[in-house]
């Protein structure tokens, strides 16, 4: 009788954590809302990104920056 009540509580304490992944639908579930979230936000952030850079963008093209401007001579010429 001790044998079985042994052998029943092993059986029971092994078998007993693998019912646990069951609980993780749960987790799942809100992981998967936050990462919609997030999606939504760099969504969001991007078209804000996009059209900053639509605005700001066509007064820089047109003339580029030149960090060695003053030292170069205006004409082009070469020594």
């Amino acid at each position: 009788m001790k044998r079985l009540l042994g052998a029943a509580a092993i059986i029971l304490a092994v078998t007993g954590p693998a019912y646990a992944p069951s609980k993780g639908d749960s987790q799942n579930m809100l992981q998967k809302q936050i990462d919609e979230e997030h999606k939504r936000e760099n969504k969001d952030v991007d078209k804000a990104y996009n059209e900053t850079m639509k605005r700001t963008g066509k007064g820089a093209a047109t003339k580029p920056y030149d960090p060695w401007g003053s030292v170069r001579p205006a004409d082009g010429a070469k020594k």
